[in-house]
């Protein structure tokens, strides 16, 4: 096969996978139960993979291939977890993609997926409108979820549906556009009452806008280790969540105080003893399957101390990227998905299509190596490629 023919098959490849798992996410958003979720699983798997095999890497680009792929062959052999592995291949495959097309493929194919949700529910065709029930917060409410299930996936749906346009329009919106996106934070709070959703999507909304329209904002250095700075923070807290014992039942105690803003979120998965940061693996038990908000510590919960660090070695070193870059959205990105973590697990989860900054590290793996190592090779040559770089 040549060059230019393997290089259209590995598109090919890569598109039909992106695709399939876009539209299985937007599935897992409705009421029906995807029988062939796994099964489709293996086929995005199987089409990464051949986007890899068809794709040139340098050697040094293979062992990181090689480095991480069997650091979470291990975690998957360990806690029967595949989406780990799947975030490799994903990752890796996305070499040679425009990042920016790649983006807005998610986006019109997202947008299109919740518009069609929404417009079946209010047709009375499939999905609910609304749900009647107690919601915690004392006694029945009716709130919309308009085909989506539940009100916090209405919110958070839309809400990365603004991210997603701002991420591949941002060139393109004016003061106004902002201020849309923010009108609409409101108006959908009325109707979800979703507290975590209008917050975050405030904030984004706010802080992008700020660096968009502030030069000194943008480019100075301050900014984006102030970035840094709440990423870690949401860390550290979530550490914290997961790891004093006993507070949660003392009302007077700060985390008890601050838990019951985030409504028992860390109450809620202390309760499970695998989730409790003592209790935490190098690679996580298979039989840690329960569900529970706050993403981080279901992070380590799900998947074990080494994936954990893996991932938020992934966030750190975009964040170095987005300062490297000067991309201002993809920092604003990565602080609001972490603190979007700090209250839910959205991105934590089996769906890839969920987790945006899988596409930017898909992206920026890889470029550390373009400029130094220019020897190139597909899978089979890699033994040819050893002694050269």
């Amino acid at each position: 096969m040549n060059d230019k023919r393997a290089k259209k098959t590995g598109e090919v490849c890569f598109w039909t996978a992106l695709m399939i798992e876009l539209l299985i996410v937007i599935v897992d958003k409705s009421a029906y139960i995807n029988p062939l979720e796994s099964q489709l699983f293996r086929l995005t798997f199987l089409l990464f993979c051949i986007k890899i095999a068809l794709t040139k890497y340098s050697t040094k680009e293979w062992l990181m291939i090689l480095l991480f792929g069997s650091i979470l062959f291990i975690s998957y052999l360990v806690n029967e977890r595949d989406e780990a592995v799947r975030v490799v291949a994903f990752i890796a495959a996305c070499k040679g993609m425009e990042i920016k097309r790649v983006m807005k493929v998610v986006f019109w194919t997202t947008l299109a997926g919740c518009a069609a949700l929404m417009a079946l529910s209010l047709t009375g065709i499939y999905g609910a409108v609304s749900v009647t029930v107690d919601y915690g917060r004392g006694g029945m409410e009716t709130r919309y979820t308009l085909g989506m299930g539940h009100p916090n996936a209405l919110h958070c749906m839309l809400w990365l549906v603004v991210v997603l346009a701002v991420y591949c329009y941002a060139d393109r919106l004016k003061w106004y556009s902002y201020a849309a996106f923010l009108g609409m934070d409101f108006v959908l709070y009325a109707f979800t009452a979703s507290k975590t959703g209008v917050i975050v999507w405030a904030f984004f909304v706010v802080a992008a806008f700020a660096m968009r329209y502030s030069k000194r904002c943008r480019e100075n250095k301050a900014a984006y280790f102030l970035g840094a700075a709440i990423v870690a923070g949401c860390i550290v807290f979530a550490m914290m969540g997961a790891h004093i014992e006993n507070t949660y039942e003392t009302p007077d105690s700060l985390m008890h105080k601050l838990d019951k803003l985030l409504n028992g979120r860390y109450q809620s998965c202390y309760a499970v003893e695998a989730a409790r940061l003592e209790n935490w693996k190098v690679f996580a038990s298979p039989e840690n399957t329960e569900f529970f908000d706050v993403g981080f510590v279901r992070l380590f919960y799900w998947y074990g101390i080494v994936p954990g660090i893996l991932y938020i070695g992934m966030n750190a070193y975009l964040l170095y990227q987005s300062y490297k870059e000067k991309d201002y959205v993809m920092l604003v990105m990565i602080v609001t998905f972490s603190v979007y973590s700090l209250m839910e697990a959205h991105f934590i989860s089996v769906y890839l299509l969920r987790n945006y900054l899988l596409v930017l590290m898909g992206h920026y793996w890889y470029q550390p190596f373009v400029a130094k190592y220019r020897f190139e090779g597909y899978f089979w040559q890699v033994r040819g490629l050893l002694g050269k770089a």
